[in-house]
Parts: C-alpha cells; structure tokens; sequence
C-alpha cells in the first residue's frame, strides 16, 4: 500500500497530450527555429566576416577610377598661329580610366600574425557559439523541468483538494452521529477553501510555467502551447558526471577555459600585428591609365614596381593600439586565471551539494512516507472522535509540505545536473 500511495502521489504520471514534447524535441526545436537560435548564427557570422578582415591586407588589392570632366580657364593663348593656339590652349573636357593594383610583400611580421590571428578568432567564433547553444540548451532544459515540477506541485494540491473533501464529508457524518458541532464542519470548508484557493494559484504557475517553456522553443504563446512530455524524477546519479568534469579541468580541455585560453591567444597576435606597424611595407604596385579630351584620342600609360611605404610619425596612433594591445593582453591573462578558479570553485561546490542534496532527498522520502502514515492515523482517530479538525488539518499541512519539500529537491536536482551538463559540452 505504501508503495503504491509513493508512486501515485510522488512519481505521478505526467500530464499526457496531443501536443506533448519531449525534451530532446524541445531543445531540437529551439536550435533550429527559436529566434535566440538565429542569433547565434548571425553572431557566427559577424564573427567570422570579422576574422576575414584581419587577412584582407595581404591579398592584392586592385582599385579602379574613371572620370569625365569639362573644363574651363580664363588664360588665353595666342602666338598668332591659330594651329598652335588650339594645341597650347588648356583643355574644354578630360576623360579618363585608371586602373592600379598592389600587394604586399613585407610588412614586418605582419602577414602571417594575420593568419595566426584569424585561426585563432575562427577558432573562438566556434567555441562562443557552442557556448550560446548550450546556454540555450540549459535555458530550454530549465524551462522543461520547470514544468513537469509545476506539474508535480499541481498533483499534490489537487490530492489536497480531494483530501480536504474527504474530511469534510467525515465531519458532516461525524455531525450527523452527534459526534462532533458545527464547529469541525465549519472548520473542514475553511480548510477546504484554502485548498481550493492554493489549487487555483498553482494552476496560474503552471500555465505561467508552460508560457514560458513554449516562448524559450521560439513558438508563440498563440498557437497551442506544447505540453512537456514525462514526469519529474530524479535525474541519476551525479557522481560519474562530476568526475568527467574534473578530468576536463585538470587536462584544461573544459569549453570555458578554452575559450579563454583562445581569447588570450588571439591578444598576443593582436599584440605582434600591433609592433609589427613600426616596420616598413613593402610592396609590388601596378598600374595603367587611358586619358585624353576626346574618347578617340585616348593614350595610355602605366607603371610597375615596388614601393616602400614607411609610417614615421603618426601623431601616437600605433603607439596608442600597442598600449591598447597590451592592456587587452593583461586583461585577457586575468581572465583566464579568473576562469580556471571559477571553474574549480564551481566543481568544489557541486561535489559537496550533490553529495548533501542526496542525503537530503533520502531522509525526505522517508519523511513523506512518515508523514503519510501520520494522516492516515490521524485520519481513523479523527472518525473514532478522539482527535480535533485541527489537529488532523496540522496532520495534512505536513504531509502536504513533505511532499512539496521532496518535489523541490527532485528540481533542485535536476537543475544540478542540467548545469554539469553544460559544463561538459
């Protein structure tokens, strides 16, 4: 009878529906269709157009001008031969086209600090983005679970309810024995009507609950609300998970400190690309020209060679980028040493709560069972006559939190292990 009693009151089935979702689902529907999900993707993007842009300096760049121009002077030309006027006379209208293309063949250092420094940003886009995902991930996780306890919750107050019926019913034949006064009756609708009020209020939080589920998977609170498919349960054991998480710190191979490590990686070539500015560049320059008054009278020209471009003085700008670079380097090393002792901290701190969160949980369903045998007891005294409507409603407010307090730790647990989920991607 015990067992049967935890399964239905504790383990309850969980709400099942045409439009219910699994987890899995629910995530799978959020990474491909949610808004947050295409903000990930464009934020890649922007990431990796960025990235590009570090190299675009040392692929040959080619411009191209064309003008038409009419002209006019006030200067006068005349050396009494008309043939000669026209030829030494400034022109009425210049058309021309120019072509000029460059490449860079050194610039101290430069060039292949580009590169390094656009592996190195391609490298962080993949790994924020993979951040980003997963913290939609846990949000959507959050939301899931958030339901199925709101579920639970809702379970355990409409048993209430239909406790509290009971008890009123027992009291009105306890009456009609004469018994007990109408001071019990009155006593057991009193309580029924709190009942009933905490039911209503639970219903409002698990409507709110399922709202938000849905808006986190992109769909509109509109169309129907998707129900979570299961119920909430304990989500497993804990113990191995954390130690893969310690591994991953120990090896530095945990997402976070590699992020990190790439950010501060991506500082150093930010730095090398900033120094190598003091250097000349060099490069390979060519070009080509049709120019003339008239589109029949065009004659071309061009060039080709190298040129040695030198920044000598600036006004402080390169000084002030390296000064930048440097302080972004620093920066960047403190926040990895940051990370890692955040990192640690956190793992300290899940071992010691899963290891009380368990031993919490299992005196609490021992606690519910406890409790459930109190009211069931108090119950048959309060038939015999031998106790008071307030002294069983006490009976039924704790079993009724036991079964609350259970139902939290089963969340907070499950919440735990969403969070080491994160820190495993």
């Amino acid at each position: 009878m015990r067992t049967f009693f935890f399964v239905i009151l504790i383990w309850y089935m969980g709400i099942t529906s045409a439009f219910s979702i699994t987890l899995e689902q629910a995530v799978r529907q959020a990474l491909e269709h949610s808004d947050q999900a295409l903000i990930i993707q464009e934020t890649r993007i922007r990431s990796e157009a960025g990235a590009d842009q570090v190299t675009a300096f040392t692929l040959p760049q080619i411009d191209a001008t064309a003008s038409y121009l009419e002209m006019g002077s006030g200067e006068e030309v005349n050396t009494g031969f008309p043939a000669l006027d026209r030829e030494l006379a400034p022109p009425d209208r210049w058309i021309a086209a120019r072509l000029e293309a460059s490449q860079v063949l050194w610039s101290g250092g430069r060039v292949w600090n580009s590169y390094d420094l656009k592996h190195e940003l391609m490298t962080l886009s993949q790994l924020q983005e993979t951040s980003q995902k997963t913290e939609l991930t846990r949000q959507v996780s959050y939301a899931f679970i958030t339901c199925l306890y709101q579920q639970a919750r809702l379970a355990v107050l409409e048993d209430r309810v239909a406790q509290r019926k009971d008890e009123l019913q027992d009291a009105s034949d306890l009456l009609e024995a004469g018994v007990v006064t109408n001071l019990d009756v009155r006593e057991a609708q009193l309580n029924l009507h709190v009942a009933m009020d905490d039911l209503r209020s639970g219903e409002s939080e698990s409507h709110t609950a399922l709202v938000d589920f849905n808006l986190v998977m992109g769909r509109p609170a509109e169309k129907e609300l998707l129900q979570p498919e299961g119920k909430l349960i304990r989500p497993g054991t804990l113990d191995e998970k954390l130690l893969q998480l310690e591994e991953l710190y120990q090896k530095g191979a945990q997402r976070d400190l590699k992020m990190a490590r790439h950010q501060l990686e991506s500082s150093r070539m930010n730095l090398a690309m900033a120094n190598g500015e003091r250097w000349p560049v060099l490069l390979l320059v060519a070009g080509g020209e049709y120019s003339g008054e008239e589109r029949s009278e065009m004659e071309e020209s061009w060039n080709a060679g190298v040129q040695l471009k030198w920044n000598l003085y600036d006004g402080g700008t390169v000084a002030s980028r390296k000064a930048s670079a440097r302080a972004d380097m620093r920066n960047d090393q403190a926040m990895l040493n940051r990370t890692g002792k955040q990192l640690s901290g956190t793992i300290n701190k899940l071992k010691t709560e899963v290891d009380r969160l368990n031993r919490r949980i299992q005196m609490q369903e021992q606690t519910v069972t406890l409790s459930h045998e109190n009211y069931e007891d108090a119950r048959g005294l309060y038939g015999q006559g031998t106790m008071t409507m307030t002294r069983l409603g006490e009976f039924n407010l704790l079993f009724a939190e036991a079964r609350f307090n259970l139902l939290r730790l089963y969340f907070l647990e499950n919440r735990i292990s969403m969070d080491v989920d994160a820190l495993l991607q």
